[in-house]
């Protein structure tokens, strides 16, 4: 089978790209379309270096990549075309179809493939502002496939006419996370993750405040109204990116917060943490209490007050911090919560598909 993943192409090696090696290792060849390099004429959300100092440019570009309008929004698509024509994929597997039409989709669908759709984000969240999905909602609608990343999409895509839904998790990705043998757990609590408004930097606040060692990694911190006593404490919060995996193994307890502007009921971290053998301290939901038995696989907290107290418990109990890391472990390994995993589920559902005279691939 050939698969032609599309996506931004930002982050990709822990999103879109990290499609590919599966896909790879289960003998299916890989092409990627991506829409980043046609914004390289702005500092497009802090990610590339502007090709030119032109405040012109800066408008131009700015503009339609927010507002998904424009003659580069129209080259996007008619590239994407091309593309798809000369390699002739089997399947056409979308990574948050933000700036493509869905007259693209059924032109790409002439080819005699199928096209399935994925979003980690939540397009139907009224946090968002209503020109933000608009296209996503187009495309959609003309998908073999649409997988939401949460429950709640599923009515959502529903509701807006999209048929076959399916739910198609967050994962990990075991070469980038994974546990290291002997590491020293030299931190008490650890959160790696941005800012949101929701009373998370009061909860760390209080941490810092005490007699553990805690660190604080992410962006968009500044926007807190304690980020100075935070940072008097924390020092400097950056992002941390080439050690992630090892800030984790170095954690006794890593935390948890649920993004309100996605309306999460679970998170990547979730499978993330448990995978490098440390231990998961959420914020509580149905949905994780359902993936990790609370208590035994993971602990769970639902307000300041039982924060506080399930931290004091388990840093005074090094066994039962021990315990449910390992039990937290085994249940992502029993129940497959790797990026393989996913791949295999995509495959599944494409070879249950009617065959477009392809035949039936492997995976």
């Amino acid at each position: 089978m050939k698969v032609l993943i599309v996506s931004d192409g930002f982050s990709s090696n822990l999103y879109s790209d990290s499609f590919t090696q599966p896909f790879e290792e289960f003998g299916h060849e890989v092409s990627h379309f991506y829409w980043k390099g046609y914004f390289k004429n702005y500092q497009y959300p802090n990610h590339l270096t502007p090709s030119h100092d032109s405040k012109i440019k800066s408008l131009y570009y700015r503009f339609q990549n927010k507002f998904t309008f424009g003659p580069v929004i129209n080259q996007i698509n008619k590239d994407l075309i091309k593309h798809t024509t000369e390699f002739q994929p089997d399947l056409v597997f979308i990574y948050r179809g933000t700036h493509l039409f869905g007259k693209t989709i059924r032109s790409i669908r002439k080819n005699g493939c199928r096209v399935f759709s994925y979003n980690n984000d939540d397009p139907f969240s009224p946090n968002y502002p209503k020109y933000y999905w608009r296209l996503h909602k187009e495309i959609v609608k003309e998908c073999d496939v649409v997988y939401a990343y949460r429950l709640a999409n599923i009515n959502d895509y529903r509701n807006i006419g999209v048929e076959n839904v399916k739910l198609l998790r967050s994962y990990y990705v075991s070469s980038s996370n994974f546990c290291i043998p002997g590491v020293v757990k030299d931190i008490d609590i650890v959160f790696i993750g941005h800012f949101e408004n929701d009373g998370r930097d009061s909860l760390m606040l209080s941490l810092f405040e005490s007699e553990y060692n805690v660190k604080l990694f992410g962006t968009g911190w500044e926007k807190s109204p304690f980020y100075n006593e935070i940072v008097k404490l924390n020092g400097p919060i950056k992002p941390v990116y080439k050690d992630y995996n090892l800030t984790i193994n170095r954690s006794k307890i890593a935390l948890v917060f649920l993004s309100k502007l996605n309306r999460d009921t679970y998170t990547r971290r979730c499978f993330e943490i448990p995978s490098t053998k440390t231990m998961m301290l959420s914020e509580y939901s149905e949905d994780l209490s359902s993936l990790f038995e609370p208590n035994v696989e993971a602990f769970f907290f639902k307000n300041k007050t039982e924060f506080e107290n399930k931290i004091d418990y388990l840093l005074n109990n090094k066994e039962v911090i021990e315990r449910v890391s390992l039990s937290g472990y085994k249940r992502i390994i029993h129940d497959g919560h790797e990026v393989k995993d996913r791949v295999r589920a995509i495959i599944n559902d494409f070879n249950q598909l009617p065959q477009i005279d392809k035949g039936t691939f492997n995976g």
